[in-house]
């Protein structure tokens, strides 16, 4: 069957890939339904919809109309200004104003789902068999152009969302009828944004976790690790290690641990005291706890994935962020908890007495679930309280979200009920607005694929520095990045690339140099096998956090740590930041006091 809309064509997929008539300006899409195939077929004229019964007839033409959508049952299209809704063959507006060339609709239970992208807002709406229109989710909002959607069902009453934000592409997936749309995946980072790169990019110090280096040496052997943590404490591998300070002690928590003879501990968590000096001179020691962390309260899990994240005290007590519930509602992390450790933590290498967290409470399920924070003065913050508070970084999905911020009131913690307000964006006059919703969280830089997030204010730098990963197809590569920022909030610095860790972590042709396994063909001198799943990957840098900082000679030196996977293993990195990327450097500190 032929038609005719800006030149001839067929309707037939079997032909496309033999024909060579472009149709430039011409738009189709089609459905299934119990009558067959209806198509829309649009051109400069308008569309025109086409039914399929044994054989493709002309149904209707709908002069002007572009980008008209189609589900069984039922079509929308925009006419005359105003989304309308084909219905039983009869039109009626649907009083939702115009609409957009980048929408999607789809059958839902009772009726359809209609999405309708305006500019950075991209709202879902629920139309009934009856035409009834009733507003069902706001799908994203303030993290860029909506240049496009498509909706699908996904069983169970889910409905997944691909959505093209200013050229990046997001899966979200909402659960239930009456539910929130959750980011799911980023499938491609489309961040265009200048970025700059570092002509001295950062070096590996040495191997915090572990019992010995799996980097080579020229001269044969292996180096000790910072903490020789098999013999010591039992723990052969593990990530992450974010440091937080408590009743006067460094401690750093550790991600899903893998400890030596005891499979049944496999994943759970790890905590590890600093000292000041260690196997290696000029470095500090790390000595493991001998038994895992353990959090308990309602629902609370204790798998792979579920992870300390940061940490404050609170007098004696000292109080920690973890993620919980791995893959609910098809999240990596499903959720954010807070819980409390009272009095000081006690680390032995050889005690088999779990480091207790209780009381775990849900802090965020949506735009907080993983999170760095630090005590800044309210007045940092735009707050007209005195005293501290303690500014949350947060971002969602794993290694797809936006930064975000919060603030707490530590003291509310104590009372079981922590306060949280979130940034809603700045006020015409500059200031910041605070929401007690967190579903008014605004994003304070896009695009952004933010898997872990490291925040810390610097006093030598006079800013705040966030270290984080590069997402999918990125165009600043497989990389570790630092932003800069003099508030909270920003604005924040274009992205600085601290380390092509493909480049200079796997260091293909050089062995001697290499701290990330780069070659799955076992001939590898790099790596270890910790577990099965990990054991003949390569490896891949991921989860840097800030570690300290020092002015020396007009530069700042900047350590953090940074997990490989395989090895499955912590690393210490050291960089040397000059003028040129912080601006002036100076001893001491400088207050933070933004107010």
């Amino acid at each position: 069957p032929r038609v005719a809309a800006s030149g001839e064509h067929t309707l037939d997929p079997n032909t496309w890939g033999r024909r060579g008539e472009p149709l430039p300006g011409s738009t189709v899409t089609a459905t299934r339904d119990a009558r067959g195939v209806l198509a829309a077929v649009g051109d400069d004229d308008g569309t025109t919809l086409w039914r399929f019964e044994g054989g493709w007839r002309r149904t209707e033409h709908l002069p002007g109309a572009r980008d008209v959508l189609v589900a069984p049952g039922a079509v929308v299209a925009d006419l005359g200004g105003e989304l309308s809704l084909r219905l039983r063959g009869a039109w009626r507006r649907l009083g939702l104003g115009a609409g957009t060339a980048s929408g999607s609709l789809v059958a839902d239970a009772g009726g359809w789902l209609l999405a309708v992208p305006r500019g950075d807002v991209l709202e879902t709406w629920r139309i009934g068999r009856d035409g009834a229109v009733t507003p069902h989710a706001t799908l994203t909002w303030g993290a860029g152009t909506i240049d496009g959607v498509a909706l699908a069902p996904a069983g169970r009453g889910a409905v997944h969302a691909l959505t093209d934000e200013a050229g990046s592409v997001l899966q979200h997936r909402c659960h239930a009828a009456g539910g929130a749309w959750m980011r799911v995946t980023c499938l491609r980072l489309h961040d265009t944004s200048p970025f700059t790169v570092e002509e001295r990019e950062s070096t590996k110090l040495a191997q915090v976790s572990g019992e010995t280096d799996t980097q080579p040496v020229r001269e044969g052997g292996r180096r000790l690790t910072l903490s020789r943590s098999t013999t010591r404490s039992g723990v052969l591998g593990t990530d992450l290690g974010v440091r937080v300070e408590h009743l006067g002690d460094d401690l750093m928590v550790f991600g899903d641990t893998h400890w030596h003879r005891r499979p049944w501990l496999t994943t759970r968590d790890a905590i590890a005291r600093i000292d000041p000096t260690g196997p290696i001179d000029g470095l500090p020691g790390f000595t493991f706890h001998g038994a895992p962390l353990r959090v308990r309260g309602w629902g609370v899990t204790m798998r792979e994935y579920d992870v300390p994240l940061d940490a404050f005290s609170v007098g004696d007590d000292l109080y920690g962020f973890f993620t919980s519930n791995h893959f609910r509602r098809g999240q990596v992390m499903g959720r954010s908890v807070l819980a409390v450790h009272r009095g000081p933590v006690r680390v032995d290498p050889r005690s088999r007495r779990p480091v207790t967290f209780t009381g775990a409470r849900t802090f965020s399920e949506r735009y907080f679930i993983n999170v760095s924070v630090q005590r800044l003065p309210g007045s940092a913050l735009g707050l007209p309280r005195e005293g501290e508070v303690l500014a949350v970084w947060g971002s969602g999905s794993y290694r797809a979200g936006d930064l975000r911020l919060a603030v707490l009131d530590p003291e509310s913690a104590a009372g079981g009920r922590p306060r949280v307000r979130y940034w809603a964006g700045l006020s015409a006059s500059g200031q910041p607005r605070w929401s007690e919703r967190e579903a008014d969280a605004r994003p304070l830089l896009h695009p952004s694929a933010l898997g872990e997030v490291s925040v810390r204010w610097v006093p030598e730098a006079g800013r705040f520095l966030f270290l984080g990963c590069s997402g999918p197809e990125d165009p600043i590569g497989l990389s570790v990045w630092l932003r800069t920022a003099e508030a909270p909030w920003g604005p924040w610095s274009p992205r600085h690339r601290l380390l092509d860790w493909a480049a200079r972590g796997m260091w293909f042709d050089d062995p001697y140099s290499r701290f990330i396994k780069a070659l799955g063909d076992g001939t590898d001198p790099v790596g270890d096998r910790i577990f099965r799943v990990q054991a003949d990957m390569t490896g891949a840098a991921y989860a840097p956090f800030f570690f300290d900082a020092r002015a020396d000679g007009g530069e700042l030196v900047l350590r953090y740590t940074l997990s490989t996977w395989n090895p499955y293993q912590v690393v210490l990195m050291a960089h040397r930041l000059g003028s040129d990327v912080l601006g002036p450097v100076v001893q001491g500190s400088a207050s933070v006091d933004l107010g």
